[in-house]
C-alpha cells in the first residue's frame, strides 16, 4: 500500500511537470519565433520480490519469470522541437524570417552573444539595427578606408569580407558617400555609312565628373576621311559648372594654352609601348575603322577601341583644388601634376545602313550622396540607398548554424545560447546562402506550436493526474481500515 502511494504521488509530481509544458506552449503560442517542448516518460527504478530461474529438466521444474513491483514514472526527456514555424507577413522591411535552418546572432559587448529565430529587428536613432531589447544584429560590415568612408573596388562597389561579427550598426563614413570621378565611358550606337565625303561628320558628347563631383560635358566628333575610317576629334573645351576651361593634355605630355588650341585637335591614344618625349610630334590620332559587318575592327594591326584623356591641373591659368582629380588618380606628366587618363570606349559603335545615333552609357563617376533607406535582400546583404541614386552594399548579415540545434539553451526572451550539447559558435558564422538557408523580408516567423495537439495532451494528462489521485486516496482508505481493525 505504501509503495502504490508513492507511485501515486510520483505520477501526480509527473503530470504536473508536464502540465507545466503543456501550458508553457500553449501561452507561447503567438511568440514570435518559440519553440514548443515535448516531455516523455520512462518507468522508474522496481522492487525485486523474486528473481527470475532458468529450467531445469534435471528436476522436471520450469523457468519462473522475474516478479517486481514498479515504483512510479519519471521524466524521461523535455524536448526541444525545432521544426519551423508558420510565416506571418508585417511588410516591415526590418522584419526577417529565415528559411531553414540556423539562427540570427544578437549580442552586446556586456552581455556577450545570443542566438535567436526572432526576427522581429527594428532600428534606431543611429541606424543600429536590433532587437527591442536592445542586442544589436551581427554581421560584417563593407570595407572601409582609414578615415573611416566606404571604400570601392575598380569596378565601383564595395566588398564585404568575413571576419569576427560586429553589430550592425550605420557608422557616420557610411550615411554618405563622396564624390568619385569618371574614369571610363563607352560609347556606342550607329553611324550611317557615306560616299566618302571629307566634310561629313558626327557630333556627340558626355559627361564627366571629377573627384569633387562636378559636372563637365565633352563635346566630340567623328570626322569621315575619303578612305572610309573616322577620326575622333574635340570640339570645343571642357565646361565646368561656373565657366572656365579645363586644359587638356596629349599623350606626349604637351601642355596647350586654351588660345592656341585649336578646335579641329585630335586626341591621340596612349602608346601602347615605350614612350613618348614631351612635345614630340607624329602621335597619330584615334582612327576607328569598321568591317563588312559594321563592327568596329581591334587588336593588332587595327585601331585602338579607345581614347585617353588627360587633364592639367589649371582652369583660366589658375590652379585647380589640389583634391580635383580627373579619370584615375594623379599622375606626373613632364613635371606638371596631371590627373587622367579618362578612358572614352568606342568598341560598341556600329556602321549599318541605319540611322545615325550615338549615345554615352555605362559612365561611372558619382556626386556626393546621403543615405535615405536601407533595404535587406534574401542574401543577407544590408543595402543602402543615396540621395545620388546609387545602392551600395554596407552589411551582410551572419547565420550560425549548429550540428544539434535541439541541445541550445533558452535563455528567455526569445535568446538561446550554446551548450557543449549544441556546439560552438566559431564567432564569424555563415552567409544564409552557405548556411543552406535564405531570409525573407517583410515576415515574422510564428511559434512552432500546435495548438489542437497541445489541447489533447492537456487533456490525456488530466485524466492521467485524475487516475494518480485515486490511487492515493484509495491506498489512504486501505490505511484507515487496518486502524480501524485494531478497535
Amino acid at each position: 500500500m505504501m509503495r502504490s502511494m508513492f507511485s501515486g504521488v510520483s505520477g501526480l509530481r509527473i503530470h504536473q511537470s508536464r502540465m507545466d509544458v503543456i501550458g508553457n506552449n500553449i501561452a507561447n503560442v503567438n511568440t514570435i519565433g518559440f519553440k514548443s517542448s515535448r516531455m516523455t516518460f520512462a518507468d522508474a527504478f522496481s522492487q525485486t520480490m523474486q528473481g527470475a530461474s532458468a529450467p531445469n529438466p534435471a528436476v522436471g521444474r520450469a523457468g519462473t519469470n522475474p516478479m517486481q513491483v514498479g515504483l512510479g514514472a519519471n521524466i524521461a526527456s523535455i524536448q526541444r522541437l525545432m521544426s519551423t514555424g508558420g510565416a506571418q507577413r508585417t511588410d516591415d522591411p526590418f522584419h526577417l524570417m529565415i528559411e531553414g535552418d540556423g539562427f540570427f546572432v544578437v549580442g552586446d559587448d556586456v552581455g556577450g552573444t545570443f542566438f535567436t529565430r526572432a526576427g522581429n529587428f527594428q532600428t534606431d536613432r543611429d541606424f543600429n539595427i536590433g532587437l527591442a531589447n536592445g542586442l544589436m544584429l551581427q554581421g560584417w560590415p563593407a570595407n572601409t578606408t582609414p578615415t573611416g568612408n566606404l571604400e570601392f573596388n575598380t569596378q565601383g562597389q564595395t566588398t564585404i569580407v568575413m571576419g569576427p561579427v560586429q553589430g550592425i550598426q550605420i557608422t557616420p563614413g557610411m550615411r554618405q558617400v563622396p564624390p568619385t570621378s569618371t574614369r571610363n565611358v563607352e560609347i556606342d550606337g550607329n553611324v550611317r555609312p557615306s560616299d566618302g565625303n571629307t566634310l561629313d561628320f558626327v557630333p556627340f558628347n558626355f559627361n564627366m565628373r571629377d573627384s569633387l563631383g562636378t559636372n563637365y560635358r565633352v563635346d566630340m566628333r567623328l570626322v569621315l576621311q575619303e578612305n572610309g575610317t573616322w577620326l575622333v576629334q574635340r570640339s570645343s573645351f571642357l565646361r565646368p559648372t561656373g565657366g572656365g576651361d579645363i586644359l587638356v593634355t596629349n599623350d606626349a605630355g604637351a601642355v596647350t594654352a586654351p588660345a592656341t588650341l585649336p578646335d579641329e585637335t585630335w586626341f591621340p591614344p596612349l602608346p601602347a609601348t615605350g614612350s613618348v618625349a614631351p612635345g614630340a610630334s607624329g602621335v597619330p590620332p584615334l582612327v576607328i575603322t569598321f568591317d563588312t559587318q559594321g563592327d568596329v575592327i581591334v587588336g593588332a594591326g587595327g585601331a585602338n577601341s579607345f581614347v585617353n584623356f588627360v587633364f592639367s591641373t589649371g582652369v583660366n591659368g589658375a590652379d585647380l583644388n589640389p583634391a580635383r582629380v580627373f579619370g584615375q588618380p594623379n599622375v606626373a606628366i613632364n613635371g606638371d601634376v596631371t590627373s587622367g587618363p579618362l578612358r572614352v570606349d568606342v568598341s560598341q559603335l556600329r556602321q549599318v545602313d541605319a540611322a545615325t545615333l550615338i549615345r554615352s552609357q555605362d559612365m561611372d563617376g558619382l556626386e556626393s550622396g546621403q543615405l535615405i533607406g536601407l533595404s535587406i535582400g534574401g542574401d543577407g546583404i544590408v543595402t543602402g540607398t543615396y540621395s545620388n541614386g546609387e545602392s551600395f552594399a554596407l552589411w551582410q548579415i551572419a547565420i550560425a548554424r549548429f550540428d544539434n540545434p535541439a541541445g541550445m539553451a533558452a535563455m528567455g526572451g526569445n535568446l538561446f545560447s550554446t551548450t557543449p550539447n549544441s556546439g560552438l559558435f566559431n564567432g564569424i558564422g555563415l552567409t544564409p546562402g552557405a548556411a543552406g538557408t535564405s531570409l525573407l523580408g517583410g515576415v515574422l516567423e510564428m511559434s512552432n506550436v500546435d495548438l489542437a495537439s497541445e489541447f489533447t495532451e492537456m487533456i490525456t494528462t488530466q485524466r492521467g493526474f485524475q487516475s494518480n489521485s485515486r490511487v492515493i486516496s484509495t491506498s489512504d482508505e486501505i490505511l484507515q481500515e487496518l486502524v480501524n481493525l485494531r478497535r
